[in-house]
């Protein structure tokens, strides 16, 4: 798809932005009047004279509708959240209708391949929204893909269509490692005179084994298994968890490294660890949430990438 022909991330369709043909049914059509036309002048028919000009007006007034049917849309587009390599990134596009006709038979095709277009309705006043799916295979940005919508609506006699490119993109960080190795860093065993019972949790899966509170298994008859979870002790300190690319073994290449950082990363987020990240020059601190894990992933989905300033 020619890139100056692509639209802005925002646009409005105005109607020099829509391109308009006769389709194959409008060419047949074509065929059709002119046989019509010159029946009626050599057998001098008005009757064929005035079927000749009306299907005329109806082929024009069908290219006028076509053309409006596109012509004043506004079109926006939503990235979904990051996701891994190897996921589906979902980009959601909305047509929007701001005039008091509605729009039917809009077909929205992606170019990508052995994509199938979506057929929408757009209300007077109101908008349509078409969910694309797109494979993520490499780690990054990932953008949307460009777009062609289409119409031919009423009659089908002229093909009417425009290209869009959506400004959305959405982050592609690392797939995480399965099984990760344990994280780096266990609190239990790093500071064990530190730490109190903070209370009993239901058991996630990568829990130590020597977490287990066996009295509160019991007490329920063994249907649910439960871990015992600590805090450091009151005035007490500890260090944070640090996930640093260089101390990963030598003989893992670099995507294998990013790929257990991830995994480590997700790991001390689900146990609600405080933890850093360093990555050659790029160093996030120390923290948690999920904008803590938002900034890590970033820093995963782009080392090594010339987007990564972006």
């Amino acid at each position: 798809m020619p890139r100056a022909s692509l639209l802005p991330t925002r646009p409005w369709l105005g109607a020099h932005r829509v391109h308009i043909r006769p389709s194959r049914a409008g060419l047949a059509f074509a065929v059709l009047l002119l046989a019509l036309w010159i029946a009626a002048v050599n057998y001098e028919l008005a009757l064929g004279h005035a079927l000749t000009w009306f299907a005329v007006a109806c082929a024009i007034t069908d290219m006028l509708f076509a053309s409006r049917n596109l012509a004043g849309l506004s079109l926006s587009a939503t990235p979904g959240r990051p996701l891994a390599v190897g996921g589906n990134a979902n980009f959601e596009l909305r047509l929007i209708n701001r005039s008091s006709r509605p729009r039917h038979a809009i077909a929205v095709l992606a170019a990508v391949p052995q994509a199938a277009p979506a057929l929408v309705d757009v209300d007077a006043g109101g908008a349509a929204t078409v969910t694309l799916v797109l494979p993520a295979l490499k780690r990054g940005w990932l953008a949307a893909p460009a777009v062609r919508l289409a119409s031919g609506f009423p009659l089908g006699l002229f093909h009417a269509w425009c290209h869009w490119q959506p400004g959305a993109r959405v982050l592609v960080h690392p797939r995480p490692e399965t099984p990760a190795p344990p994280l780096p860093f266990n609190l239990t065993e790093t500071h064990p005179r530190h730490l109190e019972l903070a209370g009993v949790a239901a058991y996630r899966r990568g829990d130590a084994l020597q977490r287990l509170a066996w009295r509160h298994i019991a007490r329920h008859d063994g249907e649910h298994l439960y871990s015992k979870q600590f805090e450091p002790a009151h005035g007490e300190g500890r260090d944070d968890l640090l996930l640093d690319y260089a101390s990963l073994p030598a003989q893992l290449d670099p995507e294998a490294r990013l790929s257990r950082l991830c995994a480590w990363a997700l790991a001390a987020e689900q146990s609600q660890l405080a933890y850093g990240l360093r990555v050659d020059e790029v160093v996030v601190a120390s923290g948690q949430g999920a904008a803590h894990l938002d900034a890590c992933l970033r820093a995963l989905a782009l080392h090594g990438l010339p987007q990564a300033a972006a």
